[in-house]
């Protein structure tokens, strides 16, 4: 076999000849990734479009029984609720849904899920953009604004994705993949954005890092972190009580911006729980409270922004 090829007698003319046929491979049902054979790489070499564990973890979040009961409970913070979709028939740029079900809402954010795309790391994203190190585009500028089926996620060839940066890499596909399956400002209820506003601070102007969107993709790290310490399981729908709390508050003790990979606690961790320090580079990182904490970790499951960028949210 040579190239995926194997080879075949065929007869031209009388002639016998050895050619090359390709050889056809047959994908097991769900071709789900199967982490453990991978090493230290989270990703396979052909396998950027599947946003691996990272991605897996979501879709995961998005099927339990703590998800459905949070949204329950998030589509109680305000009386206005609306979100924008994908545009249907007769809808140019979005489809707008009054009043949405949390199973509507469900339903579209798998959709989104499956319909996600994590290119192959590049210098310069399908716009002509520079890529400073990730993100995601939610919005097809080619069609004029509309709002793509699922977003890309692009990541930048100057860093070693699947050497120094793979464990950063399966955080950065929640980060990322959670801004996807919310399609950047487009579907977040007001009473989250009021929310995830206050308990953060809620002005871009301070920081890319007090923006409530940005906010919500810290705090799907900070529900896949505490699950994996044994902290809290996001998944089981039971609430987040003050011992959960005080646990967390004991391993994130004396973190900040400068020992933070050293105790091995991941960024997007210490940026929501936050250390009240100006953080260099990323703005001030306000401490978020322990009734916003609670509050957020029991009732909020999506986290669109109306002031959202919707090219790079």
């Amino acid at each position: 076999m040579e190239n995926g090829c194997k080879k075949v007698l065929k007869v031209f003319h009388g002639k016998k000849e050895l050619i090359n046929k390709p050889m056809s491979f047959k994908l097991k049902s769900g071709n789900r990734t199967n982490f453990k054979d991978m090493g230290s790489s989270p990703l396979k070499k052909d396998d950027w479009s599947s946003g691996g564990e990272g991605m897996d973890w979501l879709k995961a979040d998005l099927k339990s029984k703590g998800y459905k009961k949070r949204l329950q409970k998030e589509l109680k913070l305000s009386d206005n609720k609306t979100i924008k979709t994908t545009p249907k028939k007769g809808d140019k740029y979005y489809t707008e849904i009054k009043n949405p079900t949390s199973k509507q809402i469900i339903a579209e954010r798998e959709r989104r899920a499956n319909k996600t795309v994590f290119n192959k790391p590049s210098e310069f994203d399908e716009d002509g953009r520079k890529i400073g190190y990730a993100h995601a585009d939610h919005i097809d500028k080619k069609s004029g604004g509309t709002i793509k089926p699922g977003s890309d996620i692009f990541y930048s060839s100057d860093y070693d994705w699947k050497g120094k940066q793979a464990d950063r890499l399966k955080d950065l596909n929640i980060h990322e993949g959670a801004h996807s399956i919310t399609a950047g400002k487009h579907g977040m209820l007001p009473g989250t954005k009021d929310l995830l506003t206050k308990a953060k601070g809620g002005d871009a102007s301070k920081g890319n890092i007090n923006r409530p969107q940005e906010v919500y993709a810290r705090y799907k790290v900070a529900q896949k972190w505490a699950q994996k310490q044994g902290d809290f399981d996001a998944f089981s729908g039971k609430e987040f009580t003050d011992k959960h709390y005080d646990k967390i508050m004991k391993k994130l003790k004396g973190v900040n911006q400068s020992n933070y990979k050293e105790k091995g606690i991941p960024y997007e961790v210490i940026t929501f729980f936050g250390d009240d320090k100006k953080w260099k580079g990323h703005g001030f990182n306000k401490k978020m409270s322990k009734k916003h904490v609670k509050k957020i970790f029991n009732e909020v499951a999506s986290n669109k922004n109306k002031n959202t960028n919707n090219k790079f949210a």
